[in-house]
């Protein structure tokens, strides 16, 4: 048998650096999942080709809806309420927060470049990191410090990630549905909805699934978020182009 003071000292034995360490028996020694520096460059590249294709495709999508509920909705109103927002410059006010909405989504995407250096794509719940710590003691090497991510403790861990996900992007929703619903009131209040139960969807499917089981919502949340943008770009083209849709 061994004693609990020995089992923790095993549990925390330094790491020699100068050791090469198998996969396995390197994720023992870091905490983290095994990743070369040719799949790091790799990761990197990656993501730096791929962060303009999430910021850009979402909102051609996003434009599209946008579009088509002033089109194919209540369009007489809609350029009624722009045209009578125009006489307060309410285009540079639409600008102003596409602006914000655009920077929350760029600021959330950019770590994501370092993140798949640390964390691959098959790296699992471990993903659901936000940081990494380490216990700091300069003369010993220990593991790095990661969420649990099993049982009901990985699972509480989980719903607080997507709980700090939801706050870490709400702020640009909630300025463009404020801005959006001046003259799309209907459409702002049901994606408001959708974009609800799309974020109820992510928590659960975080907490209860894992990593992978919060996609549905995160996708649904996220078109909502870009199509009410869109109407807020719409708003900014109709008070300060003319356009009618």
């Amino acid at each position: 048998l061994i004693a609990p003071s020995q089992a923790t000292a095993m549990a925390y034995v330094p790491v020699s650096q100068n050791v090469m360490m198998s996969p396995v028996s390197d994720v023992m020694a870091t905490g983290l999942p095994p990743m070369t520096e040719d799949e790091q460059d790799d990761a990197r590249c990656k993501s730096l080709g791929l962060l303009p294709a999430f910021l850009i495709i979402p909102r051609v999508i996003g434009f599209l809806i946008a579009w088509a509920i002033a089109h194919f909705g209540s369009n007489v109103k809609y350029v009624q309420r722009i045209a009578a927002l125009s006489a307060s410059d309410i285009g540079y006010l639409a600008i102003g927060a596409v602006v914000f909405s655009f920077l929350v989504a760029l600021l959330n995407m950019y770590p994501t470049i370092y993140k798949n250096q640390v964390f691959s794509d098959k790296a699992g719940n471990l993903r659901a990191n936000m940081q990494v710590f380490k216990i700091n003691a300069p003369q010993q090497q220990y593991p790095y410090v990661v969420l649990e991510d099993e049982g009901t403790v990985g699972e509480y861990n989980r719903a607080n990630r997507s709980l700090h996900h939801f706050s870490e992007n709400a702020a640009g929703f909630v300025l463009c549905f404020l801005v959006a619903g001046m003259v799309f009131p209907l459409p702002v209040m049901v994606i408001v909805c959708i974009f609800a139960f799309a974020r109820i969807a992510h928590q659960i499917g975080y907490a209860e699934r894992g990593y992978g089981g919060h996609a549905f919502g995160f996708v649904l949340a996220m078109l909502c978020t870009v199509t009410m943008e869109m109407l807020v770009l719409l708003i900014a083209i109709g008070a300060l182009g003319g356009w009618q849709f």
